[in-house]
Parts: C-alpha cells; sequence; structure tokens
C-alpha cells in the first residue's frame, strides 16, 4: 500500500509556534516577508519543510532549511520537541 505524504513550508518558532507557508516553496520575498515579521516582534525561528500531513495522527517529520527572524542561538531540538507538543494537543 502506497502512503500519501504531504510536503508543506513551514515557520517555526523557537518556542514550537508554527504556521504553515503552503504546499509549494515559497519564494525569496515570501521568506524574507515571514523572517521581517518575527524579528519584528524580537522573535526567532526557522523556514523548515514539513513530510507528512500535519492532522493525521501519524508522524511528521520537519527539516530545518535555514534560520529566520531574530538573531538567535535557539535550540532546533527544543523547537521540534515544542512544535510536536502543539501538534498533539491539536491533533488528539
Amino acid at each position: 500500500m502506497h502512503a500519501e505524504t504531504e510536503t508543506r513550508w513551514m515557520v517555526l518558532g523557537a518556542d514550537g509556534r508554527h504556521v504553515s507557508l503552503g504546499r509549494t516553496e515559497p519564494t525569496e520575498p515570501e521568506v524574507l516577508a515571514a523572517s521581517d515579521a518575527l524579528a519584528a516582534q524580537g522573535l526567532s525561528g526557522w523556514l523548515a519543510r514539513m513530510h507528512g500531513k500535519y492532522y493525521s495522527r501519524r508522524k511528521v517529520t520537519l527539516e530545518s532549511l535555514q534560520r529566520i527572524g531574530a538573531d538567535h542561538e535557539a535550540d532546533w531540538q527544543a523547537a521540534l520537541t515544542a512544535f510536536h507538543a502543539a501538534r498533539h494537543r491539536a491533533t488528539h
């Protein structure tokens, strides 16, 4: 059986908050706008690619593509843990 996969580009905040940018790769101006919006609030995060269906109970994976927002030394693993906890609350 072939499992369907979905790819989405996401903004993942250092605290696990996240937003989908859609299923197509964002343009450089879109990435810059997301980065500027985070930085304006003093926040930082990553542009990431998510594989899997967000609202499925199955596992999804995120891949860090670039740091965005305010300058930061945030912990990618801590952000992922917070993301998965938030997603779990949304899907259960």
